[in-house]
């Protein structure tokens, strides 16, 4: 599979002032049609720095696109130290120079003659068109490697991408290959834990990877296959996916752009049932989530933020004695606010988060020497009640978004199932 490293040049990119549209696009493109991306490198306008990079990359890739530095400016230093790399002199190409004469109708000699070495390439190289601007790209080849340089502006970037560079890889590496892609959902496993099953389940080569992604806890899996028949592709995907089920299982929760709040309205709909919500450190984070699904009225009946101790006792009926005994966070006043919030509410599920987000932990009280990122997820069902401890990690912020994700996941794992035990009981 042909290699490829995408470098993007630009100080305004390596001081993080403007944002890299060019590399993303390119690696998208690329990798849809077979190629293998390496990585994404930044460079700043300087010519050490540019060099260095190339240097680097010439050792490890079949093809280094470069975008940016093929302006007019002094700034602008890619086409220079291309040439220096490949150790060519820069020559005016015939067809460029044309191009630029009739956009600056060679009249304005102050452009022309600032823009004149838009025209220029390195001596052995191929000029590839700009249609939608003046900076020509090209291409050379030099220790074993093509070197693609194309200018910075988004736009120009992208046609001369589509009407230029793809056609030419293609037709080098030969027959186009189909990129299938699936990306399965997971919550339960850390991402270094599920990498290492995943290594067990999944042989990677170079027409099937796989690569992980964490976000508040959600881990999700995108395994690419590349085959020149389509239908290969996804067999290959297919048969992959229900792998990595049967050894995932419940960790598995759903698919592509898929999130919790989803899988459990889809559940309790299914399942007829109705949930109210009573809320602590998460701050209504969980009840937000869930009433963010279309249709949610059907089922989420209340939810309430009991932030403070005097609001526990107050709106869900928790006696102060067990606050005082247990401190906030625990299992027992989770479950407290658990039967607190269903029994007002009247619904068939109650569920309840409390917990230390941090950053300082609480001075007072049976809490006070407890860990920040110590949470407690409660469900009531009936006369059924459980719950989970965890000890999340990170920023205040981060912690009450994997708290309210835990609090879904408990909910897609034992609320259905449980109502159902319940109801068959009774």
């Amino acid at each position: 599979m042909t290699k490829v490293i995408i470098i993007s040049v630009g100080s305004e990119i390596v001081s993080g002032h403007i944002k890299d549209l060019n590399a993303p696009f390119i690696a998208s493109r690329l990798s849809a049609s077979g190629f293998h991306i390496l990585s994404q490198m930044i460079a700043g306008d300087i010519p050490e720095a540019l060099q260095s990079t190339i240097q680097a990359a010439l050792h490890k890739a079949d093809v280094i696109v470069i975008t940016g530095g093929l302006g007019s400016t002094m700034d602008d230093i890619t086409r220079e130290t291309v040439a220096d790399v490949c150790n060519a002199k820069l020559r005016l190409d015939k067809i460029s120079h044309t191009h630029l004469k009739q956009v600056t109708n060679n009249t304005h000699i102050t452009k022309y003659v600032n823009n004149i070495k838009q025209a220029m390439i390195p001596d052995g190289g191929t000029a590839i068109p700009n249609f939608s601007g003046i900076a020509t790209g090209f291409l050379i080849h030099s220790h074993n490697t093509d070197i693609i340089c194309l200018p910075g502006v988004h736009s120009e970037m992208k046609r001369m991408v589509e009407e230029w560079v793809l056609p030419y890889l293609l037709s080098k590496s030969g027959k186009r290959k189909n990129q299938c892609v699936r990306v399965m959902k997971t919550f339960g496993m850390s991402e270094s834990a599920l990498e290492l099953k995943l290594r067990g389940i999944i042989e990677p080569n170079e027409n099937l990877s796989f690569s992980t992604l964490v976000n508040d806890g959600v881990v999700s899996i995108r395994i690419e296959s590349m085959e020149t028949e389509i239908e290969g592709a996804l067999s290959i995907l297919d048969d992959t996916v229900e792998l990595i089920r049967k050894e995932l299982q419940e960790i598995v929760f759903g698919h592509d752009e898929e999130m919790l709040e989803d899988v459990v309205s889809r559940i309790f709909k299914e399942c007829d049932l109705t949930l109210s919500v009573a809320e602590s450190c998460t701050g209504g984070l969980v009840s937000d989530l869930l009433t963010n699904i279309q249709g949610s009225s059907k089922f989420f009946l209340d939810g309430i933020v009991s932030y403070s101790n005097r609001s526990k006792s107050h709106f869900l009926n928790i006696p102060e004695k067990i606050i005082e005994e247990f401190g906030a966070v625990s299992a027992e006043v989770a479950i407290a606010m658990a039967y607190g919030i269903r029994e007002s509410s009247l619904s068939d599920v109650g569920l309840a988060v409390t917990g230390i987000a941090g950053p300082t932990v609480i001075e007072e009280g049976m809490d006070r020497d407890k860990p920040v990122g110590l949470v407690y997820v409660a469900m009531v069902t009936n006369d059924n009640a459980e719950y989970n401890e965890y000890h999340f990690s990170g920023s205040r912020v981060d912690i009450k978004k994997r708290a309210a994700n835990a609090a879904l996941n408990m909910l897609r794992l034992k609320a259905c199932g449980e109502n159902n035990q319940s109801r068959q009981n009774t």
